[in-house]
């Protein structure tokens, strides 16, 4: 602002009892929303008072001024231009059609109260005038205009003033009513020319003639700058004391009434009405707004000094930015949850009208280009399905917090973490690294608001023994037990498919089971159930089970699971295969070998949190989403759809046997809970290269749910691997990682905690079923 908004004027008396409200029939909605219950509130608050929410001119006053300003616009017109008359003047002014105010988007977590981000150029959000107490009305009022009640929205004086001035070669200074400073800002007028500042008051006279005062001062105080970047009387309460304008006090708005004259100051340390920046001009300020809240009667004498006492605290600059969301798309994407905010917007910006089929906020600017501005600066309300709690806990165990598993750990390991809730597929928690500037290694988004819209890199890793679980699953299908037995030797010759000694291609179990004999009951190698499988992550008996059932099945099941994407290795290059769109028969084997049972094909993190998540709720898939709500203009725009759908031929029956199996893993590993609560889970790792040591290592796996009971569970999933280049794994320590290792802590601790967190009950998995009838698979029964 200039120094125009500096005003001095004397107190005008209230209007005549007999003027009359203004009409407001010809106000565009938004507008006349922003004051709704606005003069009912003024009145109840400025009873009595002088100057405060006095109805506005009757019509004889109003042409009695439009005369006046006519007359000086006759003088000043003449005088700039020497032609053309001031009625034709003002009648060819016209009113902006449309107020370009750009305002924060705000994304929310999942208790929609809690901003995670917000997205935008401008730190703006609008709030309606019953939304600000009247006691922070009367403080702008005070500090601003304190005619503004009862004037027609100019200053005559100083309209007179500027056209005095300019004829008298003066120069072009003078006060502004809040009409007139808000007149300025709709309507872009910029300098202090005498041709500016008449055309500023044409304009707050016809607002005054169109809006009531309650809708004026509204507007007012929903563009206007405090300093800090804040526009607006909300982004205002944020960031100098942390709280929404509501809250306020009535000496919290003194003081933020008294910023609007000089927001930024002259010397870059901000405004110096600022109590952190020069306290002594901030509290003589403090003392100026206090005076004319008095003379006004807006405050009783005997009630002063206790409603209007100096605020013991106002955050500092450094404070408000810390304890505040960053504005993303100005400051930047530097934490975690940038990469949450990714996802939501391309959610967001994927949404179609369902009567056109068009996506609702994309637009085209003139020249061409496709954007999606009406997202970023048009003041919604997102709301994410992201639990505040479990976030934090996920950030602190999977990144390189201090007393984290992942603290001081070799530096070239990086860890994702993803959890879901099963039977909705809402995203709880997300850790793909610690920026949302740099590469996701949980996912990938296609944000088009605040990236390039092309696919983010860096989520696919190989699956390893975790792929195991579909396999297990699809074999469940056909009719194999748990306790079906299988060969688990190794190395083993599988000649139909090509995977032989005689070629150097045997297929070999990994880890402590690459050669030799497996730990399993029978004492013999070729005699492995496919629970023991399962739990000491042996591959041959899996590689012959994909074989038994077909490795489209296995597919087949993983995609109904959850899985969407895997990615193939074509013509020596990773192309990202999406399974939404592809069935088995379609990508094997043009795209997929056997091995994929085996987890040999990269897969998301977030897609095997939704494959457990989906297995935990006994076989019904939920579509994974972090997005919940979108709200415009108060209104609830959008609201997720959980459509579930059963895996294909996958019972319940079938689900509880595959849990049970599952339970046995965690138990191997070491890594129950400490309340002992049931969870299931499978380890795995994938090789570096040729070579026997690790890469990629992981942990996923779920706790168990009582829908009855409002705990629908939680589904986890945890890999550990490299940040660029493919290197061996191994911990500070220097030993091998193992998915049953730091994943597995990791994994077990975000549970631990979270479930504590969230007070989330106790619940226990369905009892075994035994399904099946077929007991013999690739076994080679021991002699006796």
């Amino acid at each position: 602002m200039d120094d125009d908004n500096d005003r001095t004027s004397p107190s005008t008396p209230p209007p005549a009892a007999d003027d009359t409200p203004q009409d407001t029939t010809g106000a565009s909605p938004s507008v006349i929303d922003l004051a709704a219950d606005g003069k009912a509130d003024s009145a109840a608050a400025g009873a009595g008072a002088a100057g405060s929410a006095a109805p506005p001119a009757g019509k004889r006053r109003s042409r009695w001024r439009r005369r006046l300003l006519v007359t000086l616009l006759v003088l000043t017109v003449l005088a700039g231009l020497g032609c053309a008359g001031g009625t034709y003047y003002y009648d060819s002014v016209a009113l902006p059609e449309d107020v370009d105010l750009r305002q924060t988007t705000t994304i929310y977590y999942a208790d929609g109260a809690t901003p995670m981000a917000r997205v935008g150029d401008t730190n703006r959000t609008v709030v309606p005038i019953q939304d600000i107490p009247v006691d922070v009305q009367h403080a702008v009022v005070a500090a601003q205009d304190e005619t503004f009640y009862s004037n027609s929205g100019v200053d005559y004086g100083d309209a007179a003033g500027a056209a005095w001035n300019h004829l008298a070669g003066d120069g072009d200074r003078g006060a502004s009513t809040i009409s007139q400073q808000y007149a300025r800002q709709w309507a872009d007028l910029e300098g202090g020319s005498y041709a500016r500042k008449l055309r500023e008051s044409v304009i707050a006279t016809k607002l005054n003639e169109q809006y009531s005062k309650d809708q004026i001062l509204a507007m007012y105080l929903n563009i206007v700058y405090f300093g800090r970047g804040a526009y607006g009387i909300q982004a205002a309460a944020q960031a100098y004391f942390g709280k929404p304008a509501k809250d306020l006090t009535l000496a919290e708005g003194m003081v933020l009434a008294g910023l609007i004259d000089q927001p930024e100051g002259t010397d870059g340390k901000g405004s110096p009405f600022d109590p952190t920046v020069d306290p002594q001009r901030a509290r003589a300020r403090f003392d100026q707004v206090k005076r004319q809240l008095t003379k006004l009667n807006f405050v009783a004498p005997a009630e002063a000094d206790v409603k209007t006492a100096y605020p013991a605290k106002v955050l500092t600059a450094a404070e408000a930015r810390a304890n505040s969301v960053t504005l993303l798309g100005s400051s930047g994407m530097d934490r975690p949850e940038g990469l949450i905010v990714h996802h939501v917007l391309g959610e967001v910006a994927a949404l179609t009208d369902p009567k056109t089929g068009r996506l609702l906020y994309e637009d085209t600017a003139p020249d061409g280009r496709k954007h999606f501005d009406r997202l970023r600066d048009g003041g919604l309300k997102i709301v994410t399905t992201i639990d505040q709690k479990a976030q934090q806990i996920a950030v602190r165990e999977a990144s390189r917090t201090a007393g984290s598993n992942m603290s001081d750990q070799p530096t070239n390991l990086q860890a994702a973490l993803v959890a879901v809730e099963p039977g909705t597929g809402a995203v709880k928690a997300y850790y793909g690294g610690d920026t949302g500037y740099g590469g996701d290694y949980a996912g990938f988004y296609a944000d088009p608001v605040l990236s390039d819209g092309q696919d983010s890199c860096c989520g696919g890793h190989p699956a390893g023994a975790t792929f195991h679980a579909y396999t297990l699953a699809a074999g469940l299908k056909q009719g194999y037990t748990t306790g079906s037995y299988w060969n688990g030797s190794s190395p083993q010759d599988f000649p139909a498919s090509g995977r032989t000694g005689r070629n150097n291609n045997a297929v070999r179990n990994a880890g402590e089971n690459s050669e030799g004999s497996p730990a399993c009951a029978s004492g013999s190698p070729t005699w492995c159930t496919l629970e023991e499988s399962t739990v000491m992550a042996l591959r041959t008996p899996f590689f012959g089970l994909a074989e038994k059932v077909g490795p489209g099945q296995v597919i087949d099941t993983a995609r109904a699971a959850g899985i969407t994407q895997l990615w193939a290795n074509v013509d020596q290059r990773q192309m990202k295969v999406d399974l939404t769109k592809n069935d088995g028969k379609a990508v094997f084997p043009k795209f997929f070998n056997t091995e994929v049972a085996l987890g040999q094909y990269p897969v998301t993190v977030l897609d095997q949190a939704a494959g457990m998540a989906t297995f935990a709720a006994r076989g019904v898939a939920a579509r994974t989403h972090f997005l919940q709500e979108v709200w415009q203009d108060g209104r609830k725009t959008y609201t997720a759809a959980v459509k579930p759908a059963r895996i294909p031929g996958f019972t319940e029956p079938m689900a509880d046997d595959l849990t049970a199996v599952l339970q046995g893993v965690p138990q191997h590993y070491g890594l129950q809970l400490r309340d002992g609560r049931q969870v299931a889970g499978i380890a795995g790792s994938w090789q570096l290269g040729p070579t026997t040591d690790n890469a990629h290592a992981w942990m996923v796996g779920y706790t168990a749910s009582d829908p009855a009971g409002r705990n629908n569970g939680l589904a986890v999933a945890v890999w550990v691997g490299n940040k660029a280049e493919e290197r061996k794994i191994v911990d500070r320590a220097g030993a091998k990682i193992l998915g049953g290792t730091l994943p597995g802590m990791i994994w077990r601790d975000f549970l631990d905690e979270t479930l504590t967190a969230l007070n989330t009950p106790k619940a226990t998995f369905a009892p075994r079923k035994n399904v099946g009838d077929q007991q013999l698979g690739t076994g080679i029964q021991p002699v006796r």
